[in-house]
């Protein structure tokens, strides 16, 4: 087989660089190693942070592209790379316009969302992030069985996905006009569990990659799925190609203008988790298993370099774990519940020892030694919010609780023997919170002070929508552990997207793009959609300079 591209990963950075690379006449190839096109994006929330985007401009929102570079750069510090975090907000929103006008990727601003450093100069609280629209998977016929599931444990319950923008309505049930579209939601749901065996109702980042997939198929691009790449052909120092396993035939495939590795970082790969993440034994990633460093370890195979040392080595995310009586192990992040008023993370001794609403609460961890924490609320709290994989309204309590997920007490000693933490500091705790939350105030560590805690509490609690006590019996806990949504650890790329070698030149004929490349914000993230924000920005630039 003979391409001018070939693209390693089936990810939002992979398909974008396809996308490019095919609208300019160029015969593309994608390499996905998994049985499903998708990678890490399909199981994302699909945000992406472009500041001045076209739809932010359309709102008027005031913002500027220098105000947001000094921002990233504020963030970053000294160790940022300054060109690639230029390259990054000054092509954004030519991005986002060339995606819209040549393929049917679609973005609407998204509800509003605070920058993660809003004490950092140039920090916005609204107007950076974008989401992607819905997408009918209908639309691609035959081809929708290709496409990933979204993750039930966590971003489609039950199967069924719900998009930001149907939370208002959620809010609100069971007032009629909220009840009548999430009705309306389900009974589709329901035929097409019934006649396609999954939701064709597609939101978040299944949504983005299927809107990408589709667009790839429409523009010409060869998509081969269970094709795993073993290596990169290099000929006289330029990458010529690839040796792939496709459906377990060992292949050699010709890329006469060049490779993109975009296979989506190292999540998965032992080793290199002992080598670059804390807590290496106790760490659940929720990325695809596929993820196992296969580009990072081809490039540096044909003498690419790594990155310098990063902030921090991935984007951390608080994860509990349930092993199905199938084998498979459920992974849940946990990204909403934590930050509900009436809940408390707590260590052996059976205090709280970090904010529970921060994005920032896995550094807590590490930095404490907190490994692993229980998280602890009660009844009342369960079956309002859900917890975990316990739904909203209480569902599969009892299962969990069998299986052992989900430990209950009456009475917080009772929980505290089960679950290994201090009865004693355990209680005294609850009753400091008790205290607090009748001014509303954290004293301990600040939870819902800042506007990004509180835009995922509970709006209708006051006067702190993520602080409250916890309450009366029963009382339930989970056991939770550091993870993450995305390694940071990467190749060494320039503001084109190429591979730097050892000897800091360029090596011909090879870019890299999404988590295969060095995070450009140096694994300190400034806000929500940072991770395939970029990802589809290093596509994009990458696809560009092949094409050039």
């Amino acid at each position: 087989m003979n391409y001018d591209v070939v693209i390693m990963g089936s990810g939002a950075a992979g398909l974008t660089a396809a996308l490019v690379a095919a609208k300019a006449g160029l015969k593309v190839a994608v390499l996905e190693k998994a049985a499903h096109f998708g990678g890490t994006t399909a199981i994302s929330g699909g945000g992406i942070w472009i500041p001045c985007s076209p739809q932010a401009r359309a709102e008027r929102v005031d913002d500027t592209l220098d105000k947001a570079r000094g921002y990233a750069l504020g963030v970053v510090g000294n160790r940022a790379e300054k060109a690639l975090i230029d390259g990054y907000i000054d092509n954004g929103p030519a991005m986002v316009e060339w995606l819209a006008a040549k393929t049917d990727v679609q973005f609407l601003l998204s509800p509003p969302s605070s920058d993660w450093y809003p004490d950092v100069a140039g920090a916005m609280d609204h107007g950076r992030l974008l989401a992607p629209t819905e997408f009918d998977g209908r639309q691609l016929g035959a081809d929708f069985a290709r496409l990933s599931k979204p993750r039930e444990e966590f971003n489609a319950p039950g199967g069924m996905m719900i998009d930001l923008f149907d939370l208002p309505y959620i809010a609100r049930l069971p007032a009629p006009g909220a009840l009548w579209h999430m009705a309306k939601i389900a009974i589709r749901f329901a035929l097409d569990k019934r006649k396609l065996g999954r939701g064709s109702r597609l939101t978040m980042g299944t949504a983005l990659v299927g809107r990408l997939f589709h667009s790839a198929l429409k523009a010409g691009v060869a998509c081969h799925e269970n094709a795993a790449v073993e290596s990169l052909v290099v000929n006289q120092g330029r990458v010529t190609g690839v040796r792939a396993l496709i459906n377990g035939a060992l292949v050699e495939i010709g890329a006469n203008k060049g490779v993109v590795l975009a296979s989506g970082g190292f999540s998965a790969n032992a080793e290199m988790r002992k080598a670059y993440i804390p807590f290496a034994e106790q760490h659940v990633s929720i990325l695809p298993y596929e993820n196992t460093g296969d580009g990072i370890n081809a490039a540096t195979a044909a003498g690419a370099a790594m990155g310098a040392e990063n902030h921090v080595n991935a984007v951390w995310a608080v994860v509990s774990k349930r092993r199905r009586a199938d084998g498979y192990l459920e992974r849940y992040a946990h990204l909403i519940d934590m930050s509900k008023p009436g809940c408390i993370a707590v260590n052996r001794q059976g205090r709280r020892f970090a904010n529970e609403a921060s994005v920032h609460f896995v550094e807590a961890m590490h930095a404490t030694g907190t490994v692993p924490a229980h998280i602890i609320a009660n009844g009342a709290f369960v079956k309002k919010y859900g917890m975990g994989l316990v739904l909203p309204g209480g569902g599969k309590i009892k299962e969990l609780v069998a299986d052992g997920y989900l430990k209950t007490a009456p009475t917080l000693a009772d929980l505290a023997v089960q679950i290994g933490v201090d009865a004693k500091g355990l209680e005294a705790t609850v009753a400091k919170v008790a205290a607090d939350a009748a001014t509303g105030k954290d004293t301990a560590f600040g939870k819902g002070d800042t506007r990004i805690d509180a835009e995922i509490g509970d709006p209708k609690h006051l006067p702190n929508p993520c602080f409250g006590p916890v309450g009366d019996g029963p009382y339930y806990a989970i056991e939770i552990f550091p993870g993450d949504g995305s390694t940071t650890v990467g190749v060494r790329i320039d503001s084109q997207c190429r591979v730097i070698g050892a000897d800091g030149a360029p090596i011909a004929g090879l870019w890299a793009a999404g988590l295969d490349a060095n995070s450009i914000w140096q694994g300190k993230s400034p806000a929500h959609g940072c991770n395939v924000g970029p990802a589809m920005a290093t596509g994009f630039i990458a696809g560009r300079s092949i094409t050039a």
